[in-house]
Protein backbone atom coordinates (compact mmCIF):
# COMPACT_ATOMS: atom_id res chain seq x y z
CA UNK A 1 0.00 0.00 0.00
CA UNK A 2 1.24 3.70 -0.87
CA UNK A 3 0.13 6.68 0.92
CA UNK A 4 -2.44 7.10 -1.99
CA UNK A 5 -4.23 3.79 -0.45
CA UNK A 6 -3.90 2.22 -3.74
CA UNK A 7 -3.06 -1.42 -3.75
CA UNK A 8 -0.85 -3.68 -5.79
CA UNK A 9 0.82 -7.11 -5.37
CA UNK A 10 4.19 -6.79 -4.66
CA UNK A 11 6.65 -9.54 -3.66
CA UNK A 12 8.49 -8.98 -0.29
CA UNK A 13 11.86 -10.61 -0.23
CA UNK A 14 14.14 -11.18 3.01
CA UNK A 15 13.36 -9.57 6.34
CA UNK A 16 11.33 -6.64 6.20
CA UNK A 17 12.82 -4.95 9.38
CA UNK A 18 16.65 -5.23 8.09
CA UNK A 19 16.34 -1.93 6.01
CA UNK A 20 14.82 1.28 6.27
CA UNK A 21 11.34 2.03 5.30
CA UNK A 22 12.56 5.12 3.66
CA UNK A 23 13.75 3.16 0.76
CA UNK A 24 10.90 0.77 0.23
CA UNK A 25 8.23 0.93 -2.45
CA UNK A 26 5.40 0.30 0.18
CA UNK A 27 3.92 2.13 3.35
CA UNK A 28 2.48 -1.20 4.85
CA UNK A 29 1.39 -4.67 3.47
CA UNK A 30 -1.30 -6.89 3.62
CA UNK A 31 0.13 -10.78 3.72
CA UNK A 32 -3.17 -13.82 2.71
CA UNK A 33 -3.11 -17.12 4.40
CA UNK A 34 -5.35 -19.84 3.57
CA UNK A 35 -5.52 -23.30 5.50
CA UNK A 36 -7.75 -26.24 4.58
CA UNK A 37 -8.32 -28.88 7.14
CA UNK A 38 -10.46 -31.82 6.05
CA UNK A 39 -12.62 -33.32 8.67
CA UNK A 40 -15.65 -35.61 9.60
CA UNK A 41 -18.55 -32.33 8.87
CA UNK A 42 -16.61 -31.02 5.35
CA UNK A 43 -13.48 -29.26 4.55
CA UNK A 44 -12.52 -26.12 6.93
CA UNK A 45 -11.34 -23.30 4.95
CA UNK A 46 -9.59 -20.42 6.47
CA UNK A 47 -8.75 -17.39 4.63
CA UNK A 48 -6.47 -15.42 6.83
CA UNK A 49 -4.79 -10.99 6.73
CA UNK A 50 -2.22 -9.69 8.16
CA UNK A 51 -1.87 -6.07 7.88
CA UNK A 52 1.57 -5.00 8.83
CA UNK A 53 3.98 -1.83 8.29
CA UNK A 54 6.15 -1.63 6.02
CA UNK A 55 8.88 -2.66 8.81
CA UNK A 56 6.73 -5.87 9.08
CA UNK A 57 5.48 -4.52 12.52
CA UNK A 58 1.94 -6.12 12.89
CA UNK A 59 -0.87 -3.53 13.03
CA UNK A 60 -4.03 -5.99 13.10
CA UNK A 61 -5.01 -9.51 12.05
CA UNK A 62 -8.16 -10.84 10.10
CA UNK A 63 -9.03 -14.36 9.33
CA UNK A 64 -12.34 -15.91 7.62
CA UNK A 65 -13.51 -19.17 7.73
CA UNK A 66 -16.51 -21.31 6.11
CA UNK A 67 -17.08 -25.19 6.38
CA UNK A 68 -17.75 -26.65 2.74
CA UNK A 69 -18.78 -29.74 1.48
CA UNK A 70 -16.29 -29.96 -1.24
CA UNK A 71 -12.56 -29.28 -1.53
CA UNK A 72 -12.41 -24.89 -1.62
CA UNK A 73 -11.99 -23.31 -5.43
CA UNK A 74 -11.50 -20.39 -6.79
CA UNK A 75 -14.93 -18.43 -5.84
CA UNK A 76 -14.57 -19.97 -1.75
CA UNK A 77 -11.33 -18.40 -1.88
CA UNK A 78 -12.32 -15.14 -3.64
CA UNK A 79 -15.68 -14.76 -1.32
CA UNK A 80 -13.12 -14.79 1.70
CA UNK A 81 -11.14 -12.77 0.60
CA UNK A 82 -13.13 -9.71 -0.30
CA UNK A 83 -15.00 -10.13 3.24
CA UNK A 84 -11.17 -9.58 4.36
CA UNK A 85 -10.72 -6.74 1.87
CA UNK A 86 -14.01 -5.41 3.75
CA UNK A 87 -12.62 -5.75 7.17
CA UNK A 88 -9.26 -3.79 6.20
CA UNK A 89 -11.21 -0.87 4.74
CA UNK A 90 -13.75 -0.90 7.82
CA UNK A 91 -10.52 -0.81 9.86
CA UNK A 92 -9.45 2.03 7.93
CA UNK A 93 -12.32 4.41 8.18
CA UNK A 94 -12.72 3.48 12.12
CA UNK A 95 -8.67 4.39 12.67
CA UNK A 96 -8.73 7.39 9.97
CA UNK A 97 -5.89 9.28 11.61
CA UNK A 98 -3.74 6.05 12.32
CA UNK A 99 -4.35 5.17 8.88
CA UNK A 100 -3.36 8.44 7.23
CA UNK A 101 0.04 8.41 9.65
CA UNK A 102 0.74 4.64 8.64
CA UNK A 103 0.57 5.33 4.67
CA UNK A 104 2.68 8.85 5.27
CA UNK A 105 5.75 7.28 6.85
CA UNK A 106 5.28 3.78 7.42
CA UNK A 107 4.85 3.97 10.64
CA UNK A 108 2.34 2.30 12.64
CA UNK A 109 1.38 5.00 15.26
CA UNK A 110 -1.57 6.91 16.22
CA UNK A 111 -1.05 10.80 16.26
CA UNK A 112 -3.66 10.95 19.51
CA UNK A 113 -0.79 8.77 21.30
CA UNK A 114 1.34 11.69 22.33
CA UNK A 115 3.62 9.53 24.21
CA UNK A 116 7.19 9.60 23.13
CA UNK A 117 8.65 6.24 21.54
CA UNK A 118 11.95 4.81 20.48
CA UNK A 119 10.38 1.86 18.18
CA UNK A 120 12.16 -0.52 19.60
CA UNK A 121 11.11 -3.94 21.96
CA UNK A 122 13.08 -5.96 24.45
CA UNK A 123 12.46 -9.55 24.96
CA UNK A 124 13.84 -12.70 26.74
CA UNK A 125 14.87 -16.09 24.15
CA UNK A 126 15.29 -19.39 24.93
CA UNK A 127 19.06 -19.05 24.79
CA UNK A 128 18.49 -16.66 28.20
CA UNK A 129 19.68 -13.39 26.50
CA UNK A 130 17.76 -10.23 26.26
CA UNK A 131 17.64 -8.89 23.13
CA UNK A 132 16.12 -6.07 21.12
CA UNK A 133 13.76 -5.97 18.39
CA UNK A 134 14.22 -2.53 16.52
CA UNK A 135 12.50 -1.19 13.76
CA UNK A 136 14.21 0.47 11.14
CA UNK A 137 14.09 4.17 10.64
CA UNK A 138 12.76 4.45 14.25
CA UNK A 139 14.98 6.53 16.84
CA UNK A 140 16.54 3.50 18.41
CA UNK A 141 17.61 2.07 14.75
CA UNK A 142 19.20 5.36 14.27
CA UNK A 143 21.26 5.38 17.19
CA UNK A 144 22.54 2.25 16.06
CA UNK A 145 20.52 -0.59 17.56
CA UNK A 146 19.76 -3.59 15.79
CA UNK A 147 16.97 -6.56 15.95
CA UNK A 148 18.77 -9.39 17.22
CA UNK A 149 21.23 -7.17 19.65
CA UNK A 150 21.95 -8.99 22.76
CA UNK A 151 21.31 -6.78 25.87
CA UNK A 152 24.36 -7.31 28.11
CA UNK A 153 23.41 -3.96 29.96
CA UNK A 154 21.11 -1.04 30.74
CA UNK A 155 21.78 2.08 31.81
CA UNK A 156 25.14 0.16 32.94
CA UNK A 157 23.50 -2.59 35.04
CA UNK A 158 23.06 -6.49 33.77
CA UNK A 159 19.42 -6.32 33.07
CA UNK A 160 19.23 -9.31 35.21
CA UNK A 161 19.50 -6.60 38.07
CA UNK A 162 16.62 -5.15 36.83
CA UNK A 163 14.37 -8.37 36.28
CA UNK A 164 12.99 -9.75 32.86
CA UNK A 165 9.67 -7.83 32.84
CA UNK A 166 10.97 -4.69 34.68
CA UNK A 167 13.85 -4.70 31.75
CA UNK A 168 11.73 -5.31 28.68
CA UNK A 169 9.20 -2.15 30.05
CA UNK A 170 11.91 0.18 29.78
CA UNK A 171 11.54 -0.15 25.89
CA UNK A 172 7.89 1.78 26.48
CA UNK A 173 8.94 4.57 28.68
CA UNK A 174 10.29 7.11 26.24
CA UNK A 175 13.41 7.84 27.97
CA UNK A 176 16.67 7.65 26.29
CA UNK A 177 18.21 4.74 27.42
CA UNK A 178 22.27 4.03 27.12
CA UNK A 179 22.46 -0.15 25.47
CA UNK A 180 26.03 -2.19 26.09
CA UNK A 181 25.34 -4.87 23.20
CA UNK A 182 26.99 -8.00 21.71
CA UNK A 183 26.75 -8.42 18.15
CA UNK A 184 28.57 -11.08 16.51
CA UNK A 185 31.97 -11.04 18.03
CA UNK A 186 31.67 -7.11 18.96
CA UNK A 187 30.97 -5.29 22.11
CA UNK A 188 28.98 -1.92 21.14
CA UNK A 189 27.96 0.61 23.76
CA UNK A 190 24.29 2.17 22.15
CA UNK A 191 22.80 5.11 23.78
CA UNK A 192 19.32 6.79 22.43
CA UNK A 193 18.93 10.07 21.10
CA UNK A 194 15.50 11.80 20.65
CA UNK A 195 12.24 9.52 20.89
CA UNK A 196 9.64 9.99 18.06
CA UNK A 197 6.94 12.44 19.13
CA UNK A 198 3.76 11.84 16.80
CA UNK A 199 2.60 15.59 15.32
CA UNK A 200 -0.71 16.44 16.57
Amino acid sequence: MQASRTLRAIEIDGDPSAGDCATKPYAAAARLSSTVIRGSGGWWFDVGLVFVDCAGWSIDEWHESDVLAQPPGASDAERLGVNLALRLQTWMRSHEAFAAALFKDGLAYDPANRAPTFFYTLFKTDDGNMRAFVRPGGPAYIAGLRTNDIIDKLDGKYWWEYGTYQTEQRAYDGKPHVFDVTRGKTKLQISLGEPFKSIP
